[in-house]
């Protein structure tokens, strides 16, 4: 049995993610291009390429984006491309990549929700470094502080899945939803 995995090409990464990057303005012809010019110098590793493809988008959205909400709506289908290729494609632990997904949705939250929230960890079942943390309910400023869940003791195989859920809070004597 040959355990050697196959050597994976510009063709099936235009095959695989073109029409995602046709959403950020880049074209078949601009990708091939550029890995072209970009191949030089380096492995000709396409999985190389792509992280290089994903982390310039990063980049150009931060320094492009004109409002914050559209900043994390296009960060955040960055991360959930970039998640997959971590977890799908090259089959490594994304706990990072989880990490970053999490805290750009708490971001997009704060932006978008004109009430006050709470967070909940939604935490997976098959992990002993989360199990303690499933459900709990958090602030807002704590959960900013990023150290609520344990990316870095994750037992999973591919790595952390913990996510954030979000609880609209109420008060006041009609238990109303209460407006920032």
């Amino acid at each position: 049995m040959n355990s050697k995995k196959k050597k994976r090409t510009i063709e099936w990464l235009l095959k695989k993610y073109l029409s995602f990057f046709e959403k950020f303005g880049m074209t078949k012809e601009n990708i091939v291009n550029h890995y072209e010019e970009w191949r030089l110098n380096r492995a000709d590793i396409i999985e190389d390429y792509l992280w290089y493809i994903f982390n310039f988008l990063l980049n150009e959205n931060a320094k492009q984006s004109k409002d914050i909400s559209s900043f994390y709506k296009r960060n955040y289908e960055i991360y959930m491309q970039m998640l997959y290729l971590r977890r799908k494609i090259e089959g490594k632990p994304a706990n990072e990549i989880q990490r970053a997904l999490n805290y750009n949705r708490l971001g997009l939250n704060i932006e978008t929700t004109p009430y006050e929230f709470d967070v909940i960890v939604i935490a997976t079942s098959d992990c002993k470094a989360c199990k303690n943390i499933d459900g709990k309910i958090f602030t807002v400023e704590k959960a900013l502080e990023d150290k609520i869940i344990p990316y870095n003791h994750c037992e999973r195989k591919q790595g952390c899945a913990c996510t954030y859920g979000f609880r609209l809070r109420r008060g006041g004597e009609n238990d109303r939803l209460i407006r920032k």
